[in-house]
């Protein structure tokens, strides 16, 4: 683990390379100590250059590196240097089941060729094999976990081609609607018979969900019931689950439903997020005094999670963050440099996303999140992202090689800035959706995207703005 010095520059590419070599040198020397880890996977495989192609010293002394960005620190969770064959297995530990990065380095790890997404998983193998140089093609970590993750890469590519394709033909009609919905729902619903029980299957199980939420709430509860305690979006698919009981059979119904979901939840952090779907449920119904109560009842239970922090702020919310309420306004700092207010923006509606570099969530959504910016344009909604990692290094590393579309900005103080606690923000993704007036529409996290993009594409056309490839859930 090292520690990035503050008060550098913007990262370039060269200055990246170094500080991840310095990770690299780090381990190879032990001067540095590696993290706790919980899990364990392998990675192998080989990497050969065609030396007619390319001039060789561009590709000596190659490195293959995963490592886990935390704030300023590098986590080198595994590392490898291949053998002059280009053969080489690694060992990666890392602190928990999820995304990392999985890099390609030359001269000496100076130089990044490239990189991509890998899942680290307990027990699972990934085989690599690179020819270079690449000519464009990415890198393609083969194993269970790592396929699954392509798969729900694909199938979400699959869902952006037909939404556009589908304007472009001006189908836009509820049956062409449904079809896809169901296409592409049912595609990542698959995955878990294809992929038992890794993590990408597990996710994409929820973000099927969450397509078909308000389009067939019967097969969502359903569905819902078969989500593992163990899954990392266990608190989302509760949360789908309720909206979608309490459209069907009522309130009192999705609280019996919360009831039998927090038992079943496997640890107590999951337990206070369904604790927190309760809350939800009460604010929704305008229940506020029992919305206190749950409140009350979640900090004391689970003092220490996140879901606690956000329910000290329950009443603040329930009086200021409801639907139909005016908008708290923000005065931020782009990271262009430019000073914007929301009340700038009033006139078209506003999409305010919260987000952290590096979170899983974001990255797998991100994404969708890209597609609903280019699907509309800059003077008929405005998109301003804040992020709530408040060290402007790791931002800037992180959108070095990302487009996060739209104006962006970076919560000095974290999670208790007034730009985050002003829209009690505490898990991230979440998106806020603001009218042309000002006025608050809803509040949106990552089970929720879809709804987003459907209460977008009501919302413009109510307001009748000329939107022509806005697309249509």
């Amino acid at each position: 683990m090292i520690s990035l010095p503050s008060g550098l520059p913007p990262l370039d590419g060269r200055r990246l390379g170094r500080c991840l070599l310095g990770a690299l040198l780090c381990v190879l020397v032990g001067a540095c100590q590696q993290p706790r880890s919980s899990i364990t996977s392998h990675l192998k495989g080989r990497v050969i250059v065609d030396s007619s192609a390319v001039a060789p010293e561009a590709y000596r002394d190659l490195r293959v590196l995963v490592v886990h960005p935390d704030g300023r620190r590098l986590d080198t969770l595994g590392h490898a240097r291949p053998a002059p064959d280009g053969r080489f297995q690694t060992s990666i530990t890392a602190p928990k089941r999820g995304v990392y990065s999985l890099s390609l380095w030359g001269r000496g790890g100076r130089e990044r060729l490239a990189s991509t997404e890998y899942v680290v998983a307990p027990g699972d193998t990934t085989t690599l094999r690179a020819a270079l140089p690449l000519q464009g093609q990415p890198l393609r970590p083969l194993s269970p976990e790592n396929r699954a993750l392509q798969a729900y890469r694909n199938a979400m590519t699959m869902h952006r081609r037909l939404l556009t394709r589908r304007l472009q033909t001006r189908e836009a009609t509820p049956n062409v609607q449904v079809q896809n919905i169901r296409l592409t729902s049912s595609i990542l619903w698959s995955l878990r018979d294809r992929y038992p029980g890794t993590y990408a299957a597990e996710f994409a199980a929820v973000e099927s969900l969450s397509m078909l939420e308000g389009w067939n709430d019967s097969l969502v509860v359903a569905r819902a019931w078969q989500i593992d305690s163990s899954s990392p979006r266990y608190v989302d698919a509760a949360h789908i689950a309720r909206r979608a009981t309490a459209r069907l059979h009522g309130h009192r119904a999705a609280l019996t439903l919360l009831d039998t979901l927090e038992a079943r939840a496997d640890t107590p952090r999951r337990r206070a997020g369904v604790q927190a779907a309760r809350i939800r449920a009460f604010l929704d119904s305008m229940q506020v005094k029992a919305a206190l109560s749950a409140a009350q009842q979640l900090r004391t239970e689970h003092p220490r999670t996140p879901w606690a922090q956000w329910a000290r702020r329950v009443k603040y919310e329930a009086n200021h963050l409801q639907p139909d309420m005016p908008a708290p306004n923000l005065t931020l700092r782009t990271l262009r440099g430019d000073t914007l207010s929301l009340q700038a923006l009033r006139g078209r509606p506003v999409v305010l996303e919260y987000f952290r570099p590096g979170l899983d969530l974001y990255a797998l959504q991100r994404p969708l999140r890209n597609a609903l910016y280019r699907a509309t344009r800059p003077d008929s909604v405005a998109f301003v992202s804040i992020s709530t990692e408040p060290d402007s290094l790791v931002n800037r590393a992180f959108l070095q090689n990302r487009r996060l579309l739209g104006r962006r900005a970076i919560a000095a103080q974290g999670a208790e800035d007034p730009l985050v606690t002003r829209y009690n923000v505490t898990h991230v993704p979440t998106w806020v959706l603001i009218d042309s007036d000002g006025t608050l529409v809803d509040r949106y996290q990552a089970s929720d995207f879809p709804a987003l993009r459907q209460s977008l594409t009501q919302l413009l056309r109510a307001e009748r703005v000329d939107s022509p490839t806005l697309p249509l859930p």
